[in-house]
């Protein structure tokens, strides 16, 4: 009897030890010595009682280093894309699904109009203060619906031309309800930083810039200042859920990330992450692929993602050894690289007549050399072909599927000057007055404006093959240069004809779903952001495709799919919306993709996986990547 008394004593015990060590947990020390200083609360009580685990990629890691890399301008998106992809769920580190994250659990109703969400209780933002379903609810209530604060809904909360309604259970737990089917509405609301962790907003921070919370505050500027993604890396003192924070940031110059102290996610073994102390993101000047090739070969950059020029491979393997890194090649992911966005809400209606019109769209594919433009640009790896999803889509992994994709990818790609010539003289599009140039069909003058970004040497030259192509057809093409904010305002405008969108890549209902439908108005959805706009706000703003044009078609057709409820019937939607773009196309024109993206990575800079898909920003890498598991080996 004493025995079996005193076994059941050593199995109590067993298990108390077990769950003492469940709650031990280890900090990076400089932590360590904040906490023993009285700066900082003890790790155990600056983790959620559960905290995210997140397995390493290759081993569990070590503390310490600086993380040096480059962006490309102020506005540090690719920064974001490594400390802000913390939605509500979370890709997958190969993006083939989602992963809970701030959400550990949520339960649907059986015709997905209702669905309960639970937060993961006890994470905090970087001040200490603890996320709940308010931050959520400030970022709905105070901001989407507030008309003083110009800001859209974001995707997936308006269906049937409602928006959706939402219902506080507790601090952690929140109901959502939709006019109609929505099965897809997390994931749609958790890619990348622009469509999740922008609904995730610190409210106790965020109250002090709104004008219903503070009475000095005379407008939402500041308000917009700290939410937008283009500016909010630029306050050290903005709260974050991320891996690290902003401590410094000098315009042009130079910005700066430390650790973030309540960071909530830990490694296999109980270890807080991130285990990189700091990161370091020099601020480019000029054209940044050639920066990121000489930073590369001095053995200035521990993990650059971005911005690195294909055809600076050779140079960059040639000093691999001498630099101290290797190159990863990741995914480009791109189906067009760049893809052409035909703009069909202009000022200018007789222009806006020929984009509608199938036979010149028709004609401007045909008319380009692709092949020509693969080699100069791309040293032969992509492939030529239309604009198009990714191959590696769920969608087309069935017979149905892989026919589709195949005829889509290769329609109206075929280089034939003459037979665009013969397009073009169908429609009335001929040279009238003999200088060499066609004319529009009421004899008024044609000339073409392709804009894209600047310091895009790779796009620049597929530009200049480009204009080539269009005016060995007769066809006057202009080339221009827009920074993000002006072609904003001149999409809005209507006075962009064509932009030259640097890379895309995406598939189905989350990622990227506006490069083929326009559903949201944001500056890269096709056909005009005016158009995204109106179908986003359910018509109460922006500007209605052309009735019964292929534009209003895939916006229906895009209501079909995202409220299937099962993954065949949603596959089946998605097939049924992309014939759209083969029997009216091109909508939008592709050129080269589908080409590998190399990654620079220094030899000691450990956990990055061997695969990732670059282009997308929805996908978000490098942050799907869990780059709070990256480390330095310093051994």
């Amino acid at each position: 009897m004493m025995k079996r008394l005193l076994l059941i004593a050593l199995l109590v015990l067993a298990l108390s030890s077990t769950v003492i060590a469940q709650q031990t947990y280890n900090e990076a020390p400089a932590l360590a010595e904040k906490v023993a200083a009285g700066e900082l609360p003890p790790v155990e009580e600056r983790l959620p009682p559960e905290p995210l685990v997140i397995e390493p990629v290759e081993q569990v890691g070590e503390y310490g280093g600086t993380w040096r890399m480059l962006d490309q301008n102020n506005e540090l998106g690719f920064t974001l894309m490594t400390t802000g992809v913390e939605g509500f769920l979370k890709w997958n580190r190969d993006a083939s699904g989602f992963r809970p994250n701030v959400l550990e659990s949520w339960e649907w109703n059986d015709d997905a109009t209702e669905v309960t969400v639970h937060f993961r209780e006890g994470i905090r933002w970087s001040d200490g203060e603890p996320l709940t379903v308010d931050d959520y609810l400030f970022w709905w209530n105070d901001m989407v619906l507030d008309e003083t604060v110009p800001l859209d809904p974001a995707s997936g909360t308006v269906v049937g031309g409602e928006l959706m309604t939402l219902e506080k259970i507790d601090d952690y737990t929140l109901k959502f309800t939709f006019a109609a089917p929505n099965p897809l509405f997390l994931e749609a609301h958790s890619r990348g930083p622009w469509n999740s962790s922008q609904s995730l907003v610190p409210e106790h921070y965020m109250r002090q810039f709104h004008p219903r919370y503070n009475s000095e505050v005379t407008d939402t500027t500041e308000l917009m200042n700290r939410y937008n993604t283009s500016t909010r890396l630029h306050y050290p003192d903005m709260p974050t859920i991320g891996p690290w924070m902003v401590t410094n940031y000098v315009p042009d110059q130079l910005a700066t990330f430390t650790r973030n102290p309540y960071y909530w996610k830990v490694d296999t073994e109980g270890n807080q992450l991130p285990y990189i102390d700091n990161i370091q993101v020099e601020i480019a000047s000029g054209p940044v692929p050639e920066q990121v090739a000489l930073k590369a070969i001095a053995g200035e950059l521990d993990m650059q993602v971005r911005d690195v020029a294909l055809q600076d491979v050779p140079l960059i393997l040639e000093n691999a050894e001498a630099g101290n890194y290797r190159v990863i090649m990741w995914d480009r992911g791109d189906f067009a690289w760049p893809w052409l966005m035909l703009m069909y809400d202009l000022a200018d209606d007789g222009l806006e007549d020929l984009m509608y019109t199938q036979e010149f769209r028709q004609a401007l594919s045909v008319a380009i050399n692709r092949d020509r433009i693969n080699e100069v640009t791309a040293l032969g790896l992509a492939t030529p072909r239309q604009f198009s999803m990714l191959p590696q889509a769920e969608e087309f992994q069935s017979p149905e599927g892989q026919a589709l994709y195949e005829e889509w990818a290769n329609s109206y790609i075929e280089y034939d000057p003459e037979q665009a010539a013969s397009l073009l003289d169908s429609i009335g599009v001929v040279d009238t007055d003999g200088d060499g140039f066609r004319e529009r069909p009421d004899g008024t003058p044609l000339e073409l404006v392709v804009t894209t970004f600047p310091d895009n040497p790779k796009v620049d030259q597929t530009l200049e093959l480009l204009q080539q192509d269009w005016q060995a057809v007769g066809i006057k093409t202009a080339l221009n240069l827009m920074t993000w904010d002006e072609y904003t305002t001149a999409n809005q405008a209507g006075e962009v004809q064509i932009f030259a969108w640097p890379s895309a890549a995406g598939w189905g209902l989350l990622s990227a779903p506006t490069v083929w439908a326009p559903i949201e108005g944001v500056q890269w959805s096709m056909a005009g952001m005016n158009i995204g706009q109106y179908y986003q706000t359910g018509g109460a703003e922006g500007v209605p495709p052309r009735e019964g044009s292929m534009l209003e078609r895939l916006q229906e057709a895009y209501s079909r799919a995202v409220s299937a409820t099962t993954a065949e019937e949603r596959n089946a939607a998605l097939l049924a919306a992309y014939r759209i773009h083969i029997d009216e196309g091109p909508i939008t024109i592709g050129t080269i993709g589908q080409h590998p993206s190399p990654v620079v990575v220094r030899n000691n800079f450990r956990n990055v996986p061997e695969t990732g898909l670059v282009a997308s920003w929805d996908l978000g890498y490098p942050g799907t990547a869990d780059p709070e598991q990256f480390f330095f080996d310093q051994e």
